[in-house]
């Protein structure tokens, strides 16, 4: 970890590409679990919805201490299985789109191109932000903790601790540690659960990480609208501006 931008790269892979769920289950509330299938199956239903996010990474690394933020927002149109994405950071933004398994993604900078990966999963909710943020509370201890108000409208409170593995593993073909496995401590996730649709309105991720010496503590912040009908279109990306894999 010589950089923040490790950490940044940890807190976006537990914000939007999610993790495997491995390791011993802790103490799980059945309220919570019921609380928590509702609200899978209620974004099971759910056609279309935008997301924003903030992300916050504080890294301390050779005794200096640097700050990373990062502003996400988006469109998942799930009736056409789609997802289109912006994420800006130092006054860059990047486009990035989902369409079907085949990610789009604007890699900026002298690198003019698009990146562009296939994800091989059975289920393509998985792939959404809102699964994606329901998955972290599958594994170690939840909790059910009453109501709460959320911009004005009454939320269920779902609290969850992942256990370690299901937050350094990354799930692609096969689980492999993410960035080399540094240690992720006291993590905490918060779902705040609409009170009548039972589909998550605002969901917080914490985390703590070190590694060889250097600390980090990373927050995400998601909010879900539901109330649109926007569906996402994907550009033609002429051959010669794509790149086969990950941003270099």
């Amino acid at each position: 970890m010589r950089r923040p931008a490790l950490h940044l790269a940890i807190a976006v892979c537990v914000l939007l590409a999610g993790c495997s769920l491995l390791g011993p289950d802790h103490t799980r509330d059945e309220r919570a679990e019921s609380a928590l299938a509702d609200a899978r199956d209620a974004v099971d239903d759910t056609e279309r919805y935008r997301f924003e996010a903030d992300i916050g990474v504080v890294a301390t690394v050779d005794d200096r201490t640097e700050r990373v933020d990062v502003r996400l927002n988006g469109t998942v149109d799930a009736a056409d299985q789609r997802i289109h994405g912006f994420a800006e950071r130092d006054g860059e933004a990047f486009e990035s789109y989902l369409d079907n398994r085949t990610r789009y993604q604007e890699c900026g900078g002298m690198f003019d191109r698009w990146a562009v990966e296939e994800h091989e999963v059975d289920d393509w909710s998985t792939l959404t932000p809102a699964v994606r943020q329901l998955s972290l509370l599958e594994s170690g201890s939840l909790s059910h903790n009453g109501t709460e108000t959320v911009d004005g409208e009454e939320t269920t409170l779902l609290v969850g601790e992942p256990t370690t593995d299901a937050l350094t593993q990354y799930q692609e073909r096969r689980s492999r540690p993410v960035l080399g496995g540094p240690s992720i401590d006291d993590a905490e996730v918060r779902v705040w659960l609409d009170g009548e649709t039972d589909r998550p309105r605002k969901t917080r991720v914490e985390f703590e990480v070190s590694q060889d010496g250097n600390t980090a503590t990373a927050a995400t912040t998601m909010r879900f609208d539901y109330g649109t009908d926007a569906s996402v279109e994907v550009p033609v990306i002429p051959e010669e501006d794509r790149w086969p894999g990950k941003c270099p």
